[in-house]
């Protein structure tokens, strides 16, 4: 009796469909440096475009801040012009005849006060 009739008379019956397991089948020597290496090189690779892809999200993120402080720059400055318009004596003059109802005083609704001096 050969070796293969005694093994799978030795066997016990399995159904249908399922084999029987076989021993840990182990990893050609000749193969683990090949593994090795395109691991390696796989990893190296996933950290390049991992890389590039931030690179390229800080350089959109850059650009729409550079929009925003243009924009930030021009409104500040229409601030200033309209600030200095608003300061003008004239102007609040104006806004205080036409929106608070105020008029120049008539003489006598003024009355100036002498300052007290200490030891004078």
């Amino acid at each position: 009796m050969t070796s293969k009739a005694r093994l799978t008379w030795l066997q016990p019956e399995l159904p249908f469909g399922v084999r029987a397991r076989r021993g840990k089948q182990r990893l050609k020597p000749e193969l683990k440096p090949i593994l090795v290496a395109g691991g390696v090189l796989l990893l190296g690779l996933l950290l390049y475009v991992g890389q590039h892809i931030q690179v390229v999200r800080l350089g959109y993120q850059i650009e729409d801040l550079r929009v925003a402080q243009v924009s930030l720059i021009q409104e500040g400055k229409a601030l200033e012009v309209e600030l200095g318009r608003l300061r003008s004596l004239t102007k609040v003059e104006d806004l205080a005849r036409r929106e608070l109802g105020m008029v120049n005083p008539v003489p006598g609704q003024i009355i100036l006060l002498e300052e007290k001096r200490e030891g004078g």
